[in-house]
């Protein structure tokens, strides 16, 4: 039973005993009363009539005619004159229907005992005989009723508008509870949030004690997160410029080659900055770091105008960028070249070599023969000139060369259902299923095609929301038959969708049953650049039961402290962390700390793209709840 209704049930009880008590004393008293006016109306007729017998002569048949008017002329019950023999001279008796119009029980329960008035009648010093008066009870008794039917109509108002003032108080009073029992479920679901402190001293002090908690889980994540971004500096980043070091840049290239939903085809550049050592010894390792930095810095600054792009520092004078997606790897490249430019006559450092070349890679494609490749055309670059740019050129012809027809290309496939799931295991440390991943295929160019393939292209369409929301329906009409659940990606596009988020709540909610076994997979960027859209609608997903979490978690992962109130369940370590971990301390120190973070927030973390028995037994050592990938 709830607070609420034990506080209730105790004014209720109070309310009745003391509503009770005073109704019964004021019956009591109302009995007292009229049988105390009974009894005096006996006695002052007994008294009037005894005084008038006395007076008269002592004729029987006068007497009797004198008692009889006086009956007749009043409400009396019985009357009767008994001489000094106690022997009754004259009596009359009340013959009518002597039962009052109330309820028997009510006779039986509150009698009426009102003594009957007795007077002595005189014949001269001689005593003629005793007067016995009784009134008639049932007006006393009418009047006791209809007062205690009014007086029962006041208590029970009277106990409703307490009743009614009672709950508004109670609801009043009760409200900082309810915020207490929400922060307290939060907590229990490891989403550390605080809450204003109430008035009340009681609820005070416990919620300012739960705001302790929230306040030194949120202190030991900033803690821990610093120290995962000093490890991440250390085993991801070149220590100079802050780009991605070789191994974990090759990594990167690595998973953008190798992952399903990942663009099928970019460009990769690479600029290398000549004679450095000569560099250094004219103008002191000072100035040539500034001047590293600053290509840094101009790297950093082009690739985020690309989406999804990689900035890399391969050794020290080489430095590469990696832009998924369709754009043109000439353009891209020549006006990467013209920042350089800029950058170079700021430093008035125009006499440096500075060549750039650039190709495109296709999904699956070798990074062995990539890279040799665009070492090649690096080659190429510094023949030609200090400033050339060397783009080589790949057959990219499309079916589909303009954007109209790949948005009715798509369109038709999802009109004629031809959407399949694919199915790979996530598997626990036990070697039990945790839950299957259902990458999405898409019919398209005579074929079932990887999300990368067509993703690019649904994104400018508009596409993705309809696109996401036919995937969870097929996954909910597959979990109709499975016993085991699937986890599928949600875009950040269909996140921050109104008509999406619409749309697959009413789809959940006809589906409850399914929904619990549905995990929702949303990529990194959502928590991190759509935070407020992102809570919200995991608020609203967490009563259906299915699961949310992020997927291709990474570089930007340091920011773990934004995700202590957003109700995640699980995440997934993104492949370029987990790639030769085997090999790397530096990325198994960094994997150790995230894990330790993500448990503390109550996630389960899950490995992705292993390919190998040796990773997988060192992140099982690392403590990673789950891997997935070719190697599982």
């Amino acid at each position: 039973m709830s607070l609420i209704k034990q506080l209730w049930l105790a004014i209720l009880a109070i309310l009745l005993l003391a509503l009770g008590g005073s109704f019964a004393i004021s019956m009591m008293s109302a009995k007292a009363y009229l049988e105390a006016q009974l009894h005096l109306k006996n006695i002052d007729n007994a008294t009037v009539l005894a005084l008038s017998m006395t007076q008269m002569e002592k004729d029987p048949v006068t007497l009797e005619l004198l008692i009889s008017a006086q009956f007749d002329s009043g409400h009396y019950q019985h009357i009767a004159l008994v001489d000094p023999g106690n022997q009754v001279m004259i009596e009359r008796h009340y013959e009518g229907d002597t039962t009052p119009a109330i309820p028997a029980w009510f006779t039986h329960l509150v009698s009426l005992d009102a003594p009957p008035g007795v007077a002595q009648v005189q014949d001269g010093w001689q005593q003629y005989g005793t007067l016995i008066v009784e009134s008639h009870s049932r007006f006393a008794w009418q009047a006791l009723w209809e007062g205690t039917l009014d007086l029962l109509q006041w208590f029970l108002l009277v106990a409703l508008g307490c009743g009614l003032i009672g709950t508004f108080i109670l609801k009043y009073i009760s409200r900082p509870l309810d915020l207490v029992v929400q922060q307290a479920e939060a907590i229990g679901e490891r989403r550390f949030v605080t809450s204003t402190e109430p008035r009340t001293t009681e609820f005070r002090r416990l919620v300012r004690a739960m705001n302790s908690l929230s306040d030194n889980v949120k202190t030991l994540l900033e803690k821990e997160t610093r120290q995962l971004h000093i490890l991440q500096q250390a085993s991801q980043q070149d220590s100079l410029t802050g780009l991605a070091n070789r191994a974990h840049f090759l990594n990167l290239l690595d998973s953008q080659l190798t992952r399903e939903d990942a663009e099928t085809q970019g460009t990769l550049i690479i600029l290398r900055v000549t004679e450095l050592a000569a560099l250094n010894h004219q103008m002191g390792h000072n100035s040539v770091d500034q001047f590293l930095r600053a290509i840094a810095d101009c790297l950093l600054a082009f690739g985020q105008q690309l989406s999804h792009s990689h900035v890399g520092r391969l050794n020290g004078s080489d430095f590469i960028l990696l832009v998924p997606g369709h754009l043109n790897a000439e353009k891209i490249a020549s006006d990467l070249a013209q920042h350089l430019a800029k950058v170079l006559t700021g430093h008035s450092l125009q006499h440096i070599s500075l060549p750039v070349a650039a190709c495109r890679y296709t999904a699956n494609e070798s990074r062995t023969v990539l890279m040799n490749k665009l070492d090649g055309a690096l080659a190429q670059a510094e023949i030609k000139g200090s400033h050339a740019v060397v783009t080589l050129q790949q057959d990219s012809t499309s079916r589909h060369p303009t954007l109209n027809e790949w948005r009715s290309a798509i369109l038709q496939a999802l009109a004629a259902e031809q959407l399949e799931l694919a199915s790979f295991p996530v598997k626990q440390v036990d070697g039990s299923i945790l839950h299957f991943e259902a990458p999405m295929r898409l019919q398209l160019d005579g074929q079932l095609q990887p999300a990368g393939y067509f993703v690019h292209w649904a994104t400018r369409s508009g596409l993705m929301p309809r696109i996401d929301l036919a995937v969870i329906r097929m996954a909910l009409h597959q979990l109709r038959h499975m016993q085991l659940p699937l986890a599928v990606n949600v875009s950040a596009e269909s996140l921050c969708d109104a008509e999406f988020r619409t749309q697959l709540l009413e789809l959940l909610h006809k589906q409850s049953t399914q929904a619990q076994d549905l995990w929702l997979d949303f990529p990194e960027s959502c928590a991190l650049r759509y935070a407020a859209e992102f809570r919200a609608f995991n608020a609203q997903l967490r009563p259906f039961g299915c699961k949310t979490g992020l997927e291709h978690v990474g570089a930007e992962f340091s920011r773990i402290r934004e995700l202590q109130d957003m109700g995640i369940h699980y995440i997934k370590v993104d492949s370029a962390i987990v790639r030769d971990i085997h090999d790397n301390n530096g990325n198994q120190q960094f994997l150790h700390n995230l894990n330790k973070i993500g448990h503390s927030l109550g996630c389960v973390m899950i490995a992705e793209g292993v390919i190998s028995d040796e990773e997988k037994a060192v992140l099982f050592k690392l403590e990673i709840d789950a891997v997935t990938g070719p190697g599982v």
